[in-house]
């Protein structure tokens, strides 16, 4: 008998794991632009997702605020967010990642000090207290200024019966210390990761 081969989608959905598929989640038009790429990888039932971040892009004007907790996007224009995190895709939220692999800059007054929230509100736009939109949860708080190879995490607690509460939620950059004044970004490349579960299938 000759050998069958496999096609790789039937494989992996054999294996119950899935290779990076591109774009699964999108960014708001208030800050698409910044987003390099947009990845889910699953394992199982394990789903990790990745959102890589140029702040300095050539292809819009991204710019903070002097004010604490104000949305970080173009101004001007609404749905600041990264992504929005659903189950079905992201599945439900236990760990989140952000590291920095460029700081960032800007002519007078850099943002380095950038926190990362979640809110339930998918019009947060630029100068808008993400502190205030619906549903806020503030996921990874920087302290202070964000250094090279910097990298912060927020995960479930353990003994707690639920996720993180991310679910269904609008991701946002926002203003973490205010910067001495406004300005648009020169540079700064962040990688975001999240990692979730999926619901097993019905037996």
């Amino acid at each position: 008998m000759g050998n069958r081969r496999m096609g790789a989608r039937r494989l992996n959905a054999l294996m119950g794991s899935k290779l990076a598929e591109d774009n699964r989640n999108t960014a708001g038009p208030g800050i698409k632009d910044a987003v390099v790429s947009s990845t889910v990888h699953r394992q199982g039932n394990k789903v990790t997702t990745q959102i890589s971040i140029d702040l300095g892009t050539s292809k819009a004007t991204i710019a903070s605020k002097n004010t604490l907790h104000d949305v970080i996007g173009v101004s001007g224009t609404d749905g600041a967010y990264l992504t929005q995190l659903t189950p079905a895709i992201n599945g439900y939220i236990t760990y989140a990642e952000m590291v920095c692999l460029e700081v960032p800059t800007a002519a007078t007054n850099a943002c380095t000090d950038i926190d990362l929230r979640l809110s339930s509100a998918s019009d947060g736009a630029y100068d808008d207290d993400s502190s205030g939109l619906a549903g806020t949860v503030l996921l990874i708080e920087a302290g202070g200024a964000w250094a090279l190879g910097e990298v912060d995490h927020y995960a479930a607690a353990h003994g707690t019966a639920h996720d993180i509460g991310a679910d269904n939620l609008y991701v946002y950059l926002a203003v973490g210390a205010a910067p001495g004044g406004d300005d648009t970004f020169t540079g700064g490349k962040y990688v975001i990761t999240f990692e979730g579960y999926l619901v097993p299938d019905d037996k």
